[in-house]
């Protein structure tokens, strides 16, 4: 299972590697569910603390992606033309 990773440490990251960061989490979250439904998983506390630790990279990801959308906005295209 992942480990948990401080906020911190999650914008510190790359967008690829928050993008594999989430797919192991969403994995270990899948397992511990079944786990809980199966009653095969003692402490069903820990499938909403991954749950919520998935939604915080999640958020992360978002923020970084509109961050990049936002300055890829803000640079100019096209060259402005030069006054005389």
């Amino acid at each position: 299972m992942a480990k948990l990773v401080s906020i911190i440490e999650l914008r510190k990251m790359q967008p690829a590697d928050l993008r594999k960061e989430i797919r192991e989490q969403e994995v270990a979250v899948t397992k511990l569910r079944l786990g809980v439904e199966l009653r095969k998983e003692k402490d069903s506390a820990k499938y909403k603390r991954e749950k919520v630790q998935l939604a915080r990279m999640k958020t992360v990801l978002t923020e970084k992606q509109t961050e990049q959308l936002l300055k890829a906005s803000t640079e100019p295209t096209v060259a402005a033309p030069k006054k005389k």
